[in-house]
């Protein structure tokens, strides 16, 4: 069986990057299935810390 050849190097030059917020909803159901795949309460804040999704004020 081959690896097949994954030069993360170029992930830049595809995805582009995101300037403006998410919208509240979308944020808040990001973090429930982040917490849903969550191994316990630190690994938790460790992927939403990771992804942008810290809990600030979302009202």
């Amino acid at each position: 069986m081959s690896r097949a050849n994954r030069d993360l190097t170029t992930i830049t030059d595809i995805i582009e990057p995101v300037d403006q917020a998410l919208p509240a909803t979308v944020r808040a159901r990001a973090r429930s299935v982040v917490a849903s795949y969550a191994r316990d309460r630190d690994d938790c804040r460790l992927l939403l810390e990771a992804l942008g999704l810290v809990a600030e004020d979302d009202t």
